[in-house]
C-alpha cells in the first residue's frame, strides 16, 4: 500500500535559494525535506502557481520572496547576520501629481497592503478589511469648505458624516470628518493646497472595526508631505 504525505496547512517561511546565507550565519542541521516543484498557494482568492514548496516534518515551508513579489507585496527583504533576524516588506510611499503641476504629494502606508487603483492622481491601497483612498484634483478659485460641500455632494454623497474639524497637514489647510456608511467606518481628509485639492479617504470594514484602527490612519496622516 502507498504511503501517503499529510500536508497540514501551516502558515510558514522558507527561503528557497536564498537559505545559505542564512546558514553559513547560524547553527544548522542536515534534514530530510520533500520538495514540491509546483504547488498551486491561494492568499485570499488570488492564486500563485506554480510555487516551489517544502514539507518537513509535517510543516509546510514557502518560498516568501516568491510570494511577497506575486502577491503585489513589498518585496524589501533584508537577512541581519548580526542578531539572525529575518526582514521582510517595508513601508510604501504613495505619491500624486497633476502633470506639469508643481507641487507632488506623498504619504507612507502598510507595505502590505493591496493596489487596486494606481494612476498619477489616484491611489488606493488596502489589506482584507481597511485601506486608503488618496486623490488630487484641480479645482480654480475654490475654497477648501465650497469644494468639501460639493465633494460631499458628489463623488461622497453615500457618506454620513459628523461635522468638520479644521486640521493642518504639512502647512496646508485641511477639513477632517469621521463617516460611517452601510458597511464601513472611516475618516475623510480633504486639503487645499493652492488650486489643488488632495482628498484621503481611510476606511475600515464595520464588522472588524475597533477604535485603535484609526492610530493607522493617524500615522498616514503624520507622513503626509508636500514637494
Amino acid at each position: 500500500m502507498k504511503k501517503k504525505i499529510i500536508v497540514p496547512i501551516v502558515a510558514a517561511v522558507f527561503l528557497l535559494g536564498n537559505a545559505a546565507g542564512i546558514l553559513a550565519a547560524s547553527q544548522y542541521q542536515t534534514v530530510k525535506a520533500y520538495l514540491f516543484p509546483a504547488l498551486k498557494v491561494e492568499l485570499n482568492g488570488q492564486t500563485a502557481e506554480p510555487v516551489k514548496a517544502l514539507n518537513y516534518d509535517g510543516t509546510l515551508y514557502l518560498p516568501a520572496k516568491s510570494l511577497l513579489s506575486y502577491f503585489g507585496l513589498n518585496e524589501a527583504f533584508e537577512y541581519d547576520k548580526s542578531n539572525n533576524t529575518l526582514k521582510m516588506g517595508g513601508p510604501r510611499y504613495l505619491n500624486l501629481h497633476q502633470r506639469y503641476a508643481p507641487h507632488m504629494y506623498q504619504i507612507v502606508i502598510n507595505g502590505n497592503w493591496h493596489p487596486s487603483v494606481v494612476t498619477e492622481t489616484r491611489q488606493m491601497y488596502s489589506n482584507s478589511y481597511m485601506g486608503i483612498d488618496f486623490s488630487l484634483e484641480t479645482s480654480k478659485d475654490t475654497t477648501l469648505e465650497a469644494y468639501a460641500k460639493e465633494a460631499l455632494k458628489d463623488q461622497f454623497n453615500y457618506l454620513k458624516t459628523d461635522n468638520a474639524r479644521a486640521i493642518q497637514l504639512d502647512g496646508a489647510d485641511a477639513l477632517l470628518y469621521d463617516y460611517t456608511m452601510s458597511d464601513s467606518v472611516g475618516r475623510l481628509v480633504i486639503v487645499r493646497n493652492g488650486d489643488e485639492f488632495v482628498t484621503l479617504a481611510f476606511f475600515v470594514d464595520k464588522t472588524r472595526y475597533t477604535a485603535a484602527d484609526m492610530k493607522e490612519f493617524d500615522k498616514i496622516l503624520d507622513t503626509f508631505n508636500i514637494q
